[in-house]
């Protein structure tokens, strides 16, 4: 009796050896597991949710750029301005504003969202367009309490949520998205209207089609009135997001919260747009978060109970099956995190693991979209811009050198007037011939030496151009007209307010290693520092209107060689300017179609 008691006591201590241990381990491994599934996933549904936070406060951007140009177009500004005798007169002018908003309209995309956009004039003349702005009521959009709000505003955007359409009758769109904005006038704290401009609600609809909710999951935007414009299940649009009291309160941007309908628990989600006062809110079911733990608890139950048969092969399972993947798929979430969006993990098992495992591989892919999406979208406002610039600098060229024409036939009394026009006839060839940014430089010489021989007839020779270029350099493709401005910059700035005839100017092109130096110095009357400080500043925040010569020149070389480029100005009073331009090039690319095709 004695022995079969110390063999039992033994045989009882060995078990309770072997399962506290056993217990505590199992227990901690499912806790582990459970807790690092959640944090990870939690961390992938921020990420997510920030960059569709992100996308949406680029694309309210747009809409207030619509507001922008509405708000500085001439031929608005001129209807506005004027007291109309008869109607027939307006028409033709909105006409003119017609043809103005179908050309902005094929640089954006989103101008097919507009539902109505309404300018209430101050001369008792509204500007209508869009599918839906004959439809509103004016005096009704007068009456509204935020009307007077935004003429005080002094210009700025109110953004006024989603509300129904202000209409008589039948329109479109019942449910629309609206901003306000004052247009001022000439004279400080004037107005001369109120835009009023609205966008259906189906806009973030097509801009977020192609989002793939996690099971269970659901989407909402809210705007700065509290009310939702973007719902994924489309239930709850224009109504108030419930509970934004506590989500307004709570620093956190992601916690639990219960379903007041189905009382689920849910984990909530928010990232504010605080440019807007708007949020983007994601809600998904907690239990989704956890699928899989059951399994795991009855693969921990299994583990716990063959343990006590083969130890040893239990441990070795438990290491293979969970802390190795665990540790694998963490391992891929620091090399995202350190920026390599190419990481996909292979875990095809039916537990949380897996679970996690598409979640984050799904992310990842999300998030690469929404990369290359941004891209995408900075390529072609970046060439959008250059076209801009580039379109701008014939006409600034066109018109002053038609006004030293004007100049010598009042001066000279037309003696000249042939051979200028002559010169003036080949450089507008030169200009329209070419539609690409590029010409080779012994092109872009011999349109500088044209329009010097213009301006030495104006100036009478009190100037000359000495030319200090490559002959290797001659066939190389440059951008065009980076010349001319600088050169005319020099006359008319250094040259001209000279009063001794012997102003030089020294135009040279040399080539070192890959670049292409470009210097234009002249002997004029220079600049103070104070006033070379002053012009730099200009030229880094030009005014809209101002000058666009050089600073022209200098954002062209931007957008096409980016931060390769360098664009400096030197200068001494009562003895120089020089302008140095610095651009990368090889001698072996000296094919315009080459250099075209790869800008």
């Amino acid at each position: 009796m004695i022995k079969k008691s110390i063999k039992n006591k033994i045989i009882l201590s060995f078990l309770l050896v072997l399962i506290l241990p056993t217990t505590l381990i199992s227990y901690m491994s499912y806790r582990i597991s459970v807790n690092i599934l959640e944090e990870k996933l939690s961390e992938s549904f921020l990420t997510n949710l920030s960059f569709i936070g992100e996308n949406i406060d680029r694309e309210l951007g747009q809409w207030e750029q619509i507001s922008k140009f509405i708000n500085v177009n001439p031929v608005i500004r001129n209807i506005l301005m004027t007291s109309y005798k008869n109607d027939l007169d307006f028409y033709y002018d909105m006409k003119r504003v017609d043809e103005q908003l179908e050309t902005y309209s094929i640089n954006t995309n989103i101008f097919a969202y507009v539902s109505s956009l309404v300018v209430i004039g101050r001369n008792d003349r509204n500007l209508l367009y869009g599918e839906d702005a004959t439809s509103l009521d004016i005096d009704r959009i007068k009456e509204q309490p935020w009307f007077s709000e935004v003429n005080k505003m002094k210009g700025q955007v109110m953004w006024l949520g989603i509300h129904k359409n202000i209409a008589n009758y039948r329109v479109q769109n019942e449910s629309v998205i609206a901003l306000g904005r004052a247009i001022k006038g000439e004279k400080n704290d004037s107005i001369m209207g109120t835009l009023y401009l609205t966008f259906r609600e189906s806009y973030f609809t097509g801009l977020l089609k192609n989002m793939k909710l996690s099971e269970g999951g659901r989407l909402y935007i809210v705007d700065n009135r509290d009310h939702i414009v973007f719902d994924s299940d489309n239930k709850l649009l224009n109504e108030p997001f419930p509970g934004i009291e506590r989500i307004r309160e709570q620093h956190d941007k992601g916690y639990l919260t219960t379903d007041g309908n189905t009382k689920e628990q849910l984990m909530l989600a928010q990232v504010p747009i605080a440019k807007y006062d708007w949020r983007v809110i994601e809600t998904i079911p907690y239990s989704s978060l956890n699928q899989g733990t059951d399994k795991i608890f009855r693969n921990t139950v299994g583990i716990f109970l063959i343990s006590f048969v083969i130890t040893s092969v239990i441990w070795l399972f438990v290491s293979s099956q969970i802390v190795r993947p665990i540790r694998t798929l963490t391992n891929s979430m620091k090399k995202v995190q350190d920026g390599d969006l190419t990481v996909r993990v292979d875990i095809e098992r039916p537990d949380e693991v897996g679970i996690m495992n598409k979640h984050f591989n799904f992310m990842i892919r999300r998030i690469q979209e929404l990369f290359h999406s941004n891209l995408e979208a900075q390529e072609k406002k970046k060439n959008a811009e250059y076209k801009a610039l580039q379109a701008q600098i014939n006409p600034h060229f066109l018109y002053n050198t038609l006004n030293t024409i004007r100049w010598m036939a009042i001066i000279q009394k037309s003696d000249n007037i042939r051979e200028v026009v002559e010169v003036l006839g080949r450089l507008l060839k030169n200009t329209i011939k070419h539609d690409e940014p590029f010409i080779r430089v012994e092109e872009e010489i011999s349109n500088l030496k044209d329009y010097v021989y213009i301006q030495k007839i104006r100036y009478n020779n009190h100037f000359d151009v000495k030319y200090d270029v490559d002959d290797e350099l001659l066939g190389m493709p440059c951008v065009k007209f980076i010349l001319q401005p600088i050169v005319e910059n020099a006359i008319f700035h250094g040259i001209e307010p000279k009063e001794e005839p012997d102003g030089e100017i020294i135009v040279s092109m040399k080539h070192r290693e890959d670049q292409l130096i470009i210097r234009v110095r002249d002997n004029g009357v220079g600049m103070s520092q104070s006033a070379l400080e002053e012009l730099q500043r200009r030229m880094d925040h030009p005014l809209p209107g101002g000058g666009i010569g050089m600073s022209n020149v200098k954002e062209r070389l931007k957008l096409t060689y980016g931060e390769e480029s360098t664009f400096t100005i030197r200068s001494e009073q009562n003895k120089f300017t020089e302008v140095e331009m610095i651009i990368p090039v090889t001698l072996t690319n000296t094919s315009l179609q080459e250099q075209s095709e790869v800008k």
